[in-house]
This record gives structure tokens, C-alpha cells and sequence, in this order.
């Protein structure tokens, strides 16, 4: 009989979250993993049954933490979805906004033989704007430009990948 699966909730270097399903033995799983060498923090949290770890990435490895819990509560570890085998790999909306953008990006760098791109471009462009408002008296009310620069950084941290 095949076992319930923990989900990797979060994996970054330092910082793991797993979230547990119903029957998993949690008892002493806080403590066991906490003494792992390299392992600075771990703390349980019932209200979401997930486990967070911090750690040190240099002395010890996600994998070995994920392996050492699966072993202690019990559970199996659950398969990573492969985003390539998602159908357009999201909204077709989406995916030809970033499309249209990058494509903007590449001939503007070309333009102007790599200095300007719009990951300069965009942030001057709202720098200059928040100047401009700055100087322009008292901001009674925090102006909608705002959103532009989460917008940005949505964008930027989400969809726009590394030059090749």
C-alpha cells in the first residue's frame, strides 16, 4: 500500500519548507532534523502541517534534510511536476506578452549595442517619474505609478529568464 507524500512547499539555498500530510509521524521530527549538522533552525507549525528548516547550504544539502524526513514521519516524498509538460506552460496571454516583451528587449539591445534593454530602461523610466512627482509638490494620495514598479518586478523576478 503506497504511502501519503510530503510536498517541498519552498526550496531556496538556506531555506527548505515541507508541508506533511495527515499521517505522518511528526514525533521528535522538529528535534531529529534541528540536530543535523548545518542545520541552523526548525520549527514546526501544526496550523499548516509544515515543517521549515534553515540552513547552512554549504555544510549540508536540501536533499539530505528531505531524505532524513521522509525517513522519520514516515511518508513518501511526492513527484515534482514538469513544468515543460504543462500544455503552452500557462496562460496564452501571458506567454505572448512575454514574448512580445523579450522581443522588444532583444532589439532594443541590439539598437543600442547592449547598453540600454529594458531592465535599464524601465526602472530609469519610473525613477524619473517618482522624481518628477516628488518635485512636483505634497503626494496627497499615493499615486498609481505605484503599481508599476510591482508590476516590474513581478515581471522581471517571474518571467524574464537569463540572456543567452
Amino acid at each position: 500500500m503506497p504511502r501519503e507524500a510530503l510536498a517541498i512547499v519552498q526550496d531556496i539555498p538556506g531555506r527548505l519548507r515541507v508541508r506533511l500530510p495527515m499521517t505522518a509521524r511528526i514525533a521528535d521530527l522538529e528535534g531529529t532534523v534541528s540536530h543535523f549538522p548545518g542545520v541552523v533552525s526548525c520549527r514546526w507549525s501544526p496550523r499548516t502541517r509544515s515543517l521549515l528548516t534553515i540552513y547552512r547550504p554549504a555544510e549540508i544539502e536540501a536533499e539530505a534534510i528531505v531524505d532524513a524526513i521522509v525517513e522519520q514521519a514516515g511518508v513518501d516524498l511526492a513527484p515534482v511536476p514538469d513544468a515543460s509538460a504543462t500544455p503552452g506552460n500557462g496562460s496564452p496571454v501571458a506567454a505572448a506578452l512575454v514574448q512580445t516583451v523579450s522581443g522588444m528587449d532583444r532589439r532594443l539591445g541590439r539598437a543600442s549595442g547592449g547598453v540600454f534593454t529594458l531592465g535599464v530602461l524601465l526602472p530609469l523610466a519610473l525613477t524619473l517619474w517618482a522624481v518628477r512627482d516628488l518635485t512636483r509638490g505634497p503626494i496627497r494620495s499615493l499615486p498609481w505609478s505605484t503599481a508599476l514598479w510591482y508590476a516590474h518586478g513581478l515581471f522581471r523576478d517571474y518571467n524574464i529568464h537569463g540572456r543567452d
